[in-house]
């Protein structure tokens, strides 16, 4: 019987043992931890006495925090199973507050935040007033957790200073350009690009189109410029090519300029040339007639002048005028001729003596630039005018001939009654 009870004693033991073996056991896990991973000024330049905003964002930077049981349960038929529980380990933030010195916080002090998971974030807004002086400010973000444990991160605001702007390139383009030009003609163009900023503009491009299908550039389409200096400037002496038919009025070149700034980010601007495509008008005689074609003295005569329009654009308000020594009208007005069109000049007048004239064909026309004269130095030459004595002397010849037959008929006459 002692040898059973001690055994008995020792199986008891061992089951109690094998029990807390058994028990539930923590396992090993991360350690949280709160940061103010990033913040943000808006504006980034404050004035003396404006207002912005400081946004932080407070993180958890463990991954995997959390806490792992491990047991075993008894099952129906009195067997065991083990078993395991993991929760995840949150962080409680109490309070965010901004202690901001010579910076005013408006609003979001004492901001409460809650709990934040394993690797989770939270943003947290305050409204502030910048100093009334100029300077930089480092006003401190304090996160303060349950534990006691608190954070504490320095926020530079700038109010008024250059310390934190990066230097940047900044290019200004001035355009040379004529006035305007002639459909046909070519477009001279100069271009001046300076850079004005405070840092240098690398891998500088220039890229040249043409909003209008009559006008195509001569010179190169594309410029590769390299490397532009603060305060230094390139010129470019570019030629465009109009053609005859290219739309008159205001037609649009385009530059396309591209560089990298100090930081190596690709910057486009897009500059626009305007050139004006003026069209001209060009008077000149087309056709030269009278009617009657061949001009005795003292005869009506109608001078007919066509004049024809060779320009680029219309030529409005046309007058003809010649100085013909003629009684008549030596003055015409056409009004308008189209480009590719001609009209005519119709002058009516009375031939003077025989001879040739030479005279002055004037014409006056007005288009887009302005007031114009075109003149002609033409001859006229006027036959001598048809005589009434010969056509007299037909009539006396006409009537001395008739007299002799008459006369001729009467003397037959009187000699055949002599015989009877």
């Amino acid at each position: 019987m002692r040898r059973t009870a001690a055994l008995l004693s020792r199986l008891l033991a061992a089951l109690c043992l094998l029990a807390l073996l058994a028990g539930p056991a923590p396992a090993a896990a991360e350690d949280p931890s709160i940061v103010v991973a990033d913040f943000a000024v808006s504006p980034a330049v404050l004035q003396p006495g404006d207002l912005g905003t400081i946004t932080a964002t407070i993180r958890n930077t463990a991954s995997s925090a959390s806490l792992t049981e491990t047991g075993n349960l008894t099952d129906a038929d009195g067997g065991t199973i083990a078993s395991t529980r993991r929760t995840d380990i949150t962080v409680n933030i109490e309070r965010v507050r901004l202690s901001g010195g010579a910076v005013e916080v408006l609003s979001g002090d004492n901001a409460r935040v809650g709990a934040i998971g394993p690797g989770e974030s939270v943003p947290v807004t305050f409204l502030v007033r910048a100093p009334a002086t100029d300077g930089v400010y480092f006003p401190e973000i304090w996160v303060e957790v349950t534990d006691g444990r608190s954070v504490r991160k320095s926020v530079p605001l700038n109010v008024n200073t250059q310390l934190a702007l990066l230097k940047k390139p900044g290019l200004t383009v001035e355009k040379t350009v004529p006035d305007s030009v002639n459909p046909g003609d070519d477009i001279p163009v100069r271009v001046d690009i300076r850079n004005d900023g405070l840092a240098r503009a690398d891998q500088v491009t220039v890229a040249v189109n043409s909003s209008s299908p009559g006008i195509t550039p001569k010179t190169p389409g594309t410029y590769h410029l390299g490397t532009l200096l603060r305060g230094r400037n390139a010129t470019l002496d570019m030629v465009f090519s109009s053609d005859r038919r290219a739309p008159l009025g205001l037609n649009t070149l385009l530059l396309t300029l591209t560089y990298a700034s100090a930081d190596g980010t690709t910057v486009s601007q897009t500059e626009t040339i305007g050139a004006r495509v003026q069209g001209r008008a060009d008077l000149g005689i087309a056709s030269l007639s009278t009617d009657p074609a061949r001009i005795a003295a003292g005869d009506p005569v109608s001078l007919v002048v066509r004049l024809e329009n060779t320009g680029t654009d219309t030529a409005n308000s046309v007058k003809a005028s010649i100085d013909l020594p003629f009684s008549g009208s030596t003055d015409a007005f056409v009004g308008r001729i189209e480009p590719n069109n001609d009209a005519p000049a119709v002058f009516a007048l009375e031939a003077a003596g025989a001879g040739t004239y030479a005279y002055n064909l004037s014409v006056q026309y007005e288009d887009d630039y302005g007031v114009h004269t075109h003149e002609e130095a033409l001859r006229l030459t006027v036959q001598e005018g048809s005589s009434p004595l010969p056509l007299l002397a037909v009539i006396v010849l006409v009537l001395a001939a008739a007299g002799v037959v008459w006369y001729l008929r009467r003397k037959r006459a009187g000699g055949a009654d002599a015989r009877g």
